[in-house]
């Protein structure tokens, strides 16, 4: 500190120099002196500037003997007396300590001669010493120096500082304030706040005092129980952070000398450390958190679903969750220090592990379920169903044959199993609904000799394709159906090809072999449209008696939608005029058509084309096709009879078109009760100007219970072509009323000209009724 003082000092002394080498610039006259001199007082200069307090000021001017006293703000008046030099040309004095920046009156009995400059002095900042060496935030501390007036800022260590606004007080020679409880320990700084601040520091260190701990107890504790922590200055702790980083900011109790706190329950053992404002961290040691104990108490042999398992210990009011094997953690709480477990479909046998709210985690061992227990036949044949007699057999889901599975279906007295193609003689294995398995013995495997299919090359074949599976005992196969009907099929090797025919959907295919049926269920796909065949014999000229006609057997109009296409492929002859007659199995007449009536085949200029005539298959034609085939002689099964003259057939196929119905809204409309309804496509919300006689509307929704759905216009009249699909006349809100039930379905019809009038005229088209969501309405 005395280096510093030494400093300002020196900077004092050489600005005093540079003042008085320079004082004759500072010179200022009250008034001009005459050519031989004058009599007025005046005073020419003074300094030097700035000055130190205590340091001599003088002035230099003319008749200055006769100012009587100079007057230095703030009101300090010193008389000629107090002057160290006092003659006409200069006057010297001594600058008071309590002189402050100003202007200065010199007074004489003529007046008062003001100086044209202020006094500004040189006040150097210094410090003696603390009043301290160690202080505890919070206490006052008070510094001794000098010029301490000029301090702005009192600057602790790492940038902690006190503004002079906050100073509890301050004067030139002494500060004092409150340290705060940031503070740590080290040198301090000053710093008079300028721009381009002064800032002096201290030579020592100021301790600031940090908590000490001495004991802390109980240890080992428990999680949720309180822990003492005994020592100094402990208040100033501001946060503890235990095992796991929890964090605890607030305690049960905290002075000086001891803190209290309630250790969470989610804190792990391990160190404590505590916190303090200015970041400093306390070691307070290592502390051990009491873990539960526990066993099953009256341990049975096995437990089942729904029974209880006790668990008993200690502590164990701090268990959170426990977890059979297999089996998610459920929370859990103490009934009478114990805890009462329920056993779940998933539980499997083995540990059981208890969980607290730090992740500690407690295994309990011996925990066994029940398992079933099943008498297996001594023998058995692939295919075979077999009904095991067991108990728990609800809970067998799968058999295992060696390592072929199969599933289970519980009965009344055990479960039914279906053996394996694949099964071989071996041991036999149950699996249980929680994964669990039980050896149930062993099982001769006898031999077959049926045709069946050992895998199938595909889950689902695409309409008009074939359907292809790996079969066993080919040789053996005599007939295969699809649907309980016959169908064309082929053996190649260890393949079966079967031609599934237009059913879309789930069909059953049934392989026959002698007196053993054995049934499976394969899936039909659309895919847009599909051509298929129904009659391939030709070339045939046509003619009008027997020998010349094209038979076409009702089965092929089987589940035929309404809509699809029959299409005859035909030659000319010669460009002979021609015609076909089509009738019925009775020998009623469907159409009859004259290929030269049609101008686009250019029939008497290009000769002896293939060409095809398209006919739509409609709901009456289809109907008649199939009530009106014959029913014996040569043309029995016939659905379709085709005479005529100069026509060659090749072939005659029918078109359907699998392809979804075009979406032309999709969302959720909730339609409940009359009074509201399904309004996002009317009033101008679809374009419906391209809507054509004879598309398909189809409108889907989902019902949780049966309801009522009106399909209408805008103005809640139902569609005519509805009306004829309605269940009843409806109610006061008029007629069109369909009874629909619960699930997902969907309500189709065709388009009308008068359907699409009022759709178009009347307000677009509306939904009414209720309770159900509308999901889509899409055409095709």
């Amino acid at each position: 500190m005395q280096n510093i003082l030494k400093q300002y000092l020196n900077k004092a002394l050489l600005l005093t120099l540079i003042g008085v080498l320079s004082m004759a610039t500072f010179f200022t006259s009250c008034e001009d002196d005459d050519e031989g001199g004058t009599n007025e007082t005046e005073l020419l200069s003074y300094g030097p500037m700035p000055i130190q307090r205590g340091a001599e000021l003088r002035f230099i001017g003319n008749n200055l003997d006769d100012i009587t006293s100079i007057v230095i703000p703030d009101g300090i008046t010193l008389s000629s007396a107090d002057f160290t030099e006092h003659t006409a040309s200069s006057i010297k004095l001594i600058v008071p300590q309590d002189a402050e920046e100003g202007y200065l009156d010199l007074v004489y009995s003529g007046g008062t001669i003001t100086t044209q400059t202020p006094i500004g002095f040189s006040e150097p900042i210094s410090m003696d010493a603390f009043a301290v060496t160690s202080i505890k935030p919070g206490v006052e501390l008070t510094l001794t120096g000098d010029y301490l007036n000029r301090v702005a800022e009192f600057i602790f260590t790492d940038r902690v500082v006190v503004d002079s606004a906050d100073f509890v007080s301050k004067a030139r020679k002494e500060i004092k304030l409150i340290v705060p409880e940031e503070a740590q320990t080290g040198k301090i700084s000053l710093s008079n706040g300028a721009e381009d601040p002064i800032i002096i520091y201290s030579e020592e260190e100021l301790n600031v005092v940090i908590p000490v701990v001495s004991e802390v107890t109980p240890d080992p504790v428990k999680p949720g129980a309180t822990l003492t922590i005994a020592g100094t200055d402990l208040d100033l702790i501001t946060s503890l952070t235990l095992g796991g980083d929890v964090e605890v900011t607030e305690f049960e109790s905290q002075s000086a000398t001891s803190l209290v706190v309630t250790v969470p329950t989610n804190a792990t053992s391990g160190a404590v450390t505590s916190v303090l404002p200015s970041g400093i961290e306390i070691e307070v040691g290592d502390i051990t958190l009491i873990e539960p104990t526990a066993t099953i108490e009256e341990m049975a042999d096995s437990y089942g679903v729904g029974e209880t398992v006790i668990i008993a210990g200690t502590d164990l009011d701090l268990v959170t969750t426990a977890a059979f094997t297999g089996a998610d953690a459920v929370s859990v709480a103490v009934t009478n220090g114990k805890l009462n477990l329920e056993v779940t479909e998933a539980a499997q046998s083995g540990a059981i592990t208890l969980t607290t709210d730090n992740g500690t985690t407690i295994t309990v061992d011996g925990f066994v379920t029940t398992k079933p227990v099943a008498t297996l036949p001594s023998d058995a044949t692939p295919l075979d169903e077999l009904t095991i007699v067991s108990t728990l057999g609800s809970r067998v889901k799968t058999v295992m044959f060696g390592d072929i599975e199969a599933e289970a279906t519980a009965t009344t007295d055990g479960f039914s199993v279906i053996v394996p193609l694949e099964a071989e003689t071996g041991d036999v294995t149950l699996v249980m609904d929680n994964e669990e398995t039980v050896a149930a013995g062993s099982i001769t495997i006898n031999a077959f000799t049926f045709c069946a299919v050992s895998e199938f090359d595909s889950e689902t074949t695409t309409v008009g394709n074939l359907f292809s599976a790996t079969i066993v005992n080919g040789v053996n196969l005599t007939d295969v159906l699809i649907n309980g009907e016959s169908t064309k099929y082929l053996v190649v090797g260890d393949k079966l090809y079967v031609s599934v025919g237009i059913g879309v959907g789930e069909n059953t295919l049934t392989l026959v072999s002698g007196t053993t049926e054995n049934t499976y269920t394969i899936s039909v796909v659309s895919s847009g449209i599909v051509e298929n065949v129904i009659w391939a014999d030709g070339p045939l000229l046509i003619t009008w008696s027997e020998g010349g006609r094209v038979i076409l057997p009702a089965s092929s109009f089987t589940d035929v939608p309404s809509g699809s296409i029959m299409r005859f492929y035909f030659t000319d002859n010669n460009g002979a005029w021609a015609q076909a007659q089509v009738n019925d199995g009775q020998w009623g007449s469907l159409f009859t058509f004259v290929p030269s009536d049609v101008a686009e085949y250019d029939w008497w200029n290009v000769t002896n084309t293939e060409r095809y005539y398209d006919v739509e298959l409609t709901a009456d034609m289809l109907n008649t096709i199939i009530a009106n085939q014959a029913v014996d002689g040569d043309f029995a099964g016939a659905g379709i009879i085709i005479q005529g003259s100069d026509l060659i057939f090749s072939k005659v196929s029918i078109i359907i078109d699998y392809s979804e119905p075009t979406a032309i809204w999709e969302g959720s409309a909730e339609v409940s009760g009359w009074s509201s309804s399904f309004t996002e496509m009317t009033w101008g919300g679809y374009d419906f100007s391209g809507l054509e006689v004879g598309q398909t509307m189809h409108v889907y929704y989902t019902a949780d219970t049966d309801a009522t759905m009106r399909l209408g216009n805008g103005n809640w009249a139902a569609l005519p072509s509805t009306i004829a699909i309605a269940t009843d006349s409806g109610d006061d809100s008029g007629e069109g009323n369909i009874a629909i039930t619960a699930g997902t379905s969907s309500i189709s019809f065709t388009l009308t000209a008068e359907d699409i009038a009022t759709i178009q005229n009347d307000g677009g088209l509306g939904a009414y009724g209720g309770d159900y969501v509308v999901t889509k309405v899409a055409i095709k």
